[in-house]
């Protein structure tokens, strides 16, 4: 029923892409975040730089709410309303907010659903992200810089020198995508591997459900709350080198900057990695060897 009314509210609405000029002119400033996991992360790390180049603005980021945390994580200084867009009363309430405020520009990078799109209605200038050109193949990051109008960062990677001993890693397996997930046989060849090179650390694994669970390993349930955000955000801070798929889990490490070790199995790592990050990207699970 909710999409019935976002699709009729946006029918006949077109976006009214800003001008640098209006965003230099502008006073307020909307984003609304309602895409999948790591395509949020890296939103929060491009806005952060659209932030410093115009700190002086008003700003607001919708989010659900277990995004929330990583929002407070990332952007600090922003203010972030997180609800239910599916509880009508918290629709009727942020619908008022924006009804008031009057937003002067409004973005919803990788953002393709009605909902994020009708948010935007209410800005005086918009850029529908469905309605965004972009080439095919480009690194995720760059995407979004495009969408806000940052200037492009030439793409380089500085390579992780592993310290010689972990006390504590934490392997995150699993993707949106099945196909870069790891399997039960790479899991337990991981596991292996760090238990040889690193001589038996404490190794906890997250995902969600409970198939990746391992008797020698603790295991942290992914629910889709502000609560398991918070604890997974603890858990990532905690913990003193990560072992990612290709996932949401992999861009929060290097927007926290850890030590990280990605399992690229089936993507261009010049199209998922932020230009200037450090980490180290494996084909193989064989680390022993490796390095």
């Amino acid at each position: 029923m909710i999409n019935f009314f976002f699709k009729f509210k946006i029918k006949n609405r077109n976006s009214l892409p800003p001008s640098i000029s209006d965003i230099q002119k502008s006073k307020k400033i909307l984003f609304s975040i309602f895409s999948r996991y790591g395509d949020t992360i890296i939103d929060l790390v491009v806005i952060k730089e659209f932030i410093s180049l115009y700190p002086d603005k008003e700003y607001l980021l919708l989010c659900p709410r277990q995004m929330k945390p990583y929002v407070e994580e990332i952007l600090p200084m922003i203010e972030c309303l997180a609800f239910n867009k599916r509880n009508i009363f918290e629709m009727l309430r942020v619908t008022s907010l924006l009804k008031k405020r009057s937003f002067d520009i409004g973005f919803n990078p990788w953002s393709n659903g009605l909902d994020s799109c009708y948010f935007l209605t209410f800005c005086q200038r918009f850029l529908f992200y469905k309605d965004f050109q972009k080439p095919i193949e480009i690194n995720h990051y760059e995407v979004v810089r495009r969408y806000l109008m940052l200037k492009e960062k030439s793409w380089f990677i500085d390579k992780l020198t592993l310290k010689q001993n972990y006390k504590r890693i934490l392997i995150c397996p699993e993707s949106t995508d099945v196909n870069r997930s790891l399997s039960i046989k790479e899991i337990d060849k991981t596991i292996l591997d760090l238990n040889e090179l690193y001589n038996f650390p404490k190794i906890i694994i997250a995902a969600i459900g409970k198939k990746y669970q391992r008797n020698e390993c603790d295991f942290f349930n992914f629910e889709k709350t502000a609560e398991s955000s918070s604890k997974f955000l603890k858990l990532i801070k905690m913990n003193e080198l990560l072992v990612c798929a290709d996932s949401g889990p992999l861009h929060v490490a290097l927007a926290l900057n850890k030590d990280l070790i990605v399992i690229m199995k089936n993507t261009d790592a010049r199209v998922v990695f932020n230009s200037g990050s450090t980490l180290k990207s494996r084909k193989t699970l064989n680390f022993v060897n490796s390095y």
